[in-house]
């Protein structure tokens, strides 16, 4: 085979792709604070190969590949690089076991416990055609938004069952492929075991990592802002940061937009939304690989909201808000379903309360927990 500038053919995928195809054109590099901190082209790196290093620094959230002309995907290189990484023995992903969500404790399930979260008024795992499937991050660090949007539903479906189940996505962004398909075929059998027919979600992330997984299995996957009718009505004046799983397909963008304005809240763009939305620095987990750079990120994200005006920054991804919430000033950080159900709840103090599970001797004592093998 004639791989283009002797790029291996092993690990090839995109990495061939770009090898063979990138212009060198620059427009990735001025969108993406990792290559303009590499300092070279997709093309160059995919000819010497990127390393462990870029690999986990990369937030996978293919805003490269949204302003490529030609589509290519350098997130796909690095994607590729994790799972060659971890396969090799090259990175030590095995010190942060506590995000994976097939362990028996794992930290969203340590928050739950400690912080007295849980939904045993609900019908969880119990047998259904329609399901709640609202993520781990909202079940963990949004229990009143959770419930509330349960409630929304059981109107809809009074047999609604409810889920608290992670969809898996962190295993497959770490690159722990295998250990990922193992955890796709559990919840796939639990499914079945449910007779579930109607996956419903709430969060970016899951919907896109089941729908296609679930598909073959007959199991259809919804947004929870489908077909929603005027929710509470509000006239403030609202900026909304896209989630970037959304970004190639625009199916939360459009239907949380169409929501918000049906209930009468108006909407101002920030520049790069949709398609071309910048990160706010938690995928791909770099929060805690690289979170220098998640803070970068993070940062230049609440910049762009700030040159709106609005008074609110509203996401659809919990992960997103709480990213923003802990460090916007001027505005108010909520998710775009709090406005929707009239909630109020306050999302800045999270993520120094999960810090403070690891402070002083009880602090010790939950880290050693969490990182028992």
């Amino acid at each position: 085979m004639n791989v283009a500038r002797g790029v291996a053919d092993s690990g090839a995928g995109p990495r061939r792709e770009l090898a063979e195809k990138c212009t060198a054109c620059g427009q990735c590099a001025a969108s993406c604070l990792l290559l303009e901190e590499i300092g070279e082209a997709p093309l160059d790196i995919a000819c010497r190969g990127a390393t462990v290093e870029e690999a986990f620094s990369c937030s996978l959230c293919e805003l490269c590949t949204a302003v490529c002309p030609i589509g290519l995907s350098p997130a796909g290189m690095f994607a590729a690089k994790r799972v060659e990484a971890i396969a090799g023995g090259e990175f030590p992903i095995d010190d942060y076991r506590y995000l994976y969500p097939d362990r028996e404790l794992n930290i969203c399930k340590l928050y739950r416990e400690k912080c007295n979260i849980h939904y045993q008024e609900l019908p969880v795992d119990q047998e259904g055609e329609v399901a709640f499937f609202p993520g781990c991050t909202m079940i963990t660090y949004g229990p009143d938004l959770t419930r509330a949007a349960f409630h929304h539903l059981a109107e809809l479906w009074p047999g609604v069952t409810f889920l608290t189940d992670c969809c898996g996505k962190p295993l497959y962004q770490m690159g722990l492929k295998e250990r990922g398909e193992n955890f796709t075929a559990f919840l796939k059998d639990k499914l079945k075991k449910l007779g579930v027919r109607l996956l419903v979600t709430a969060c970016p992330n899951c919907f896109y990592e089941l729908r296609n997984r679930l598909a073959p299995e007959g199991i259809e996957v919804r947004t929870i802002y489908e077909n929603w009718g005027p929710g509470a009505a509000g006239t403030a004046l609202i900026t909304i940061h896209d989630s970037c799983p959304d970004r190639h397909e625009g199916i939360f963008a459009r239907q949380v937009r169409k929501a918000l304005r049906n209930s009468g809240y108006q909407l101002v763009e920030m520049e790069h939304h949709g398609p071309n939305t910048f990160c706010c620095g938690s995928g791909g987990q770099i929060s805690h690989f690289r979170p220098d750079l998640a803070m970068a990120l993070t940062d230049r994200r609440l910049e762009e909201a700030s040159d709106t005006g609005a008074g609110i920054l509203a996401g659809y991804c919990l992960s997103c808000v709480l990213n923003f919430a802990r460090a916007a000033s001027g505005f108010r950080v909520r998710h775009v379903l709090d406005i929707l159900l009239g909630q109020e709840e306050d999302y800045s103090e999270i993520k120094k309360r999960a810090k403070a599970l690891f402070s002083g001797p009880e602090g010790e004592e939950n880290w050693r927990r969490l990182m028992a093998e």
